[in-house]
């Protein structure tokens, strides 16, 4: 859906808004010494529960009707970790090649609400604590802390962005500089002229990052600061005194969007991942404002209807019935969940189940995961990255029916480039020096088959919707500053590869480039089938464009080819007549 490449940000500026709201009643309740865990909790679960409960049982209906079986099951293993709040936790470790992309999972955006209820399963009793042995000193604990989750959120970022990114401790750090806003630790400022300065800067922080930050963009990171400050700027100048920001913020309109930003913001994802999973393709313009309205008439209706009675306490109005119920709903819904994730086969090739119990020290290869006829000693070797465990049924298959006996090593993200790897990594190098060795301690391995998805490497992005990180390549073994393009990266390391193995006496063979889809084929493939259209006409790349981003992979291959150093194999000569 085209929306503003930054309006991811807006998840950071909910945070701060978040630690300073809660924070300030916590603070005041304390002081008034009437401050009680099971009243904070009874407010959250009424403000919160309620509402992500009707999206969970929504999406689980919609998915059973419209998802295909492997989508529907990790639909309803999120919803089971977001039931149980930790959806950040399960989201990060959802990021395999055979994932479904960002966009097709609904309840992906919950991974937000998990981090807030892991801090506030903690932050109430660190207030406490503090109030009652260190006479309410916050900010002597409370700085700190936002100093070293910062700081882990900046250095994590060269270590695991992912981590980085859906983390308590390292996204915390935005919620803790709206608590410290909201323990009054920084003396208001009445010059009226300064206040309307700092809300005006604040507001033009958070309009660069909407405007300027884009999918590119490291982040979160220090750069996270800019709209994080950007908010903590407009609280502040506001909780000082009136200022022309809080007067705009202030209009009716501006307010009825605060009432219902909760449920706008339960609503909103769902309602494009399952809009964009019928559509397959990207929506037009016209489509896109009518999934607009949707989207706000269910955040309205969504507030007025199940929010409200709630949080006023016209439904289940004593505490203890509450809980009860919540308790109760919640078991239920899991149960469901559970079953849901027992209905499908497992998509994924059987075998690489043992194929990953090889590769658990890809530096360390003793024994490698065997392929096709198990008639003898391996005489052929199928190497590369998970685009090559994609191949690996049809090699397998046509392996069998050749009585040829082989071994497969592969590893996620490492093509069988010699010398070359991602800047600040060697792990690839050092699994593929550990496969050239194995090739070379076995004699009767007469023909290395090699295979990856070369166009990433190449070209660093990914194909239209295709969900990933950017890739970039460097030598190893280059100094800084090396001049090379990724290309020519590229050749250098694919004949690296190829010259190893020509030196060891192996017959090498390369797979050409495989046409990119840029969208979930099973997910395409079974909505086509549900809605009567032709899967081809819907996401099939023309002829041009595969030429024209493989073009330089191809050439280099032919030059490989022409040269007699190997031989290849072109699987879009059978697909692209």
């Amino acid at each position: 859906m085209a929306c503003s490449a930054g309006g991811y940000i807006g998840v950071d500026v909910f945070f701060v808004i978040s630690g300073f709201l809660i924070t300030t009643i916590i603070v005041r309740e304390i002081a008034a010494q009437n401050f009680s865990i099971a009243s904070f909790y009874e407010r959250r679960v009424r403000r919160i529960l309620p509402a992500i409960m009707a999206v969970v049982i929504f999406c689980l209906v919609v998915g059973s009707l419209l998802l295909e079986t492997g989508d529907f099951e990790n639909l309803a293993r999120s919803s089971i970790a977001n039931n149980l709040f930790p959806s950040n936790i399960y989201f990060y470790f959802q990021t395999g090649y055979f994932d479904a992309p960002a966009e097709l999972k609904p309840l992906l955006h919950t991974w937000s609400l998990s981090v807030e209820e892991q801090y506030y399963l903690i932050f109430p009793l660190l207030l406490l604590l503090i109030a009652r042995y260190c006479s309410r000193k916050y900010l002597h604990f409370l700085l700190p802390l936002l100093l070293l989750w910062f700081a882990a959120c900046v250095h994590g970022m060269s270590q695991d962005p992912s981590a980085v990114f859906y983390f308590l401790p390292t996204r915390g750090w935005e919620l803790l500089i709206g608590s410290v806003l909201a323990i009054a630790a920084i003396p208001p400022l009445l010059n009226t002229i300064g206040r309307n300065a700092l809300a005006l800067l604040g507001l033009a922080l958070i309009v660069y990052s909407v405007a300027a930050f884009n999918d590119d963009t490291l982040f979160p990171g220090s750069i996270a600061a800019i709209p994080t400050i950007g908010s903590a700027l407009v609280i502040y100048a506001g909780a000082s005194g009136a200022t022309l920001v809080s007067r705009l913020l202030s209009i009716r309109p501006m307010v009825f969007i605060g009432l219902i930003s909760y449920s706008l913001y339960l609503w909103h994802w769902p309602l494009i991942a399952f809009a964009k999973y019928y559509k397959a393709v990207d929506l037009s313009r016209l489509e896109e404002l009518q999934l607009l309205l949707v989207i706000f008439m269910a955040a309205v209706l969504s507030w007025r209807f199940i929010e409200t009675p709630f949080r006023r306490k016209r439904l289940l109005a004593a505490r203890k019935p509450l809980f009860v119920a919540s308790l109760t709903a919640t078991a239920l819904l899991i149960a469901a969940e559970l079953s849901f994730t027992l209905t499908g086969d497992d998509a994924e090739w059987k075998h690489w189940e043992e194929c990953k119990e090889r590769l658990v020290d890809p530096a360390d290869l003793d024994s490698l995961c065997s392929i096709g006829a198990d008639n003898g000693e391996p005489r052929f070797l199928f190497w590369g990255d998970s685009h090559a465990r994609t191949l690996a049924p049809g090699v397998n298959a046509s392996a069998i029916r050749h009585g040829a006996a082989g071994v497969f090593a592969t590893n996620t993200a490492c093509p069988p480039l010699w010398n070359i790897d991602r800047p600040g990594r060697t792990d690839c190098h050092e699994f593929n020096v550990a496969v050239l060795d194995y090739v070379s301690r076995h004699a009767a391995i007469d023909t290395v088959v090699i295979a990856a998805c070369w166009t990433l490497s190449v070209r660093g992005t990914r194909y239209k919707d295709e969900d990933g990180d950017l890739v970039e390549v460097v030598d190893i073994t280059a100094p800084a500053g090396d001049p090379r393009t990724s290309r020519e990266l590229f050749e250098a390391g694919l004949r690296g590869t190829v010259s190893a193995l020509r030196d060891l006496g192996k017959r090498v063979v390369i797979v050409g480039p495989v046409p990119e889809i840029g969208y979930s084929v099973p997910a395409t493939n079974h909505i086509a089938k549900i809605t009567g259209r032709d899967v081809n006409e819907m996401i099939a790349p023309s002829i041009e464009e595969f030429r024209e981003r493989n073009s330089e992979i191809l050439e280099v291959i032919k030059r490989l080819e022409d040269e007699g150093a190997v031989e290849v194999v072109r699987p879009a000569g059978i697909i692209v007549q």
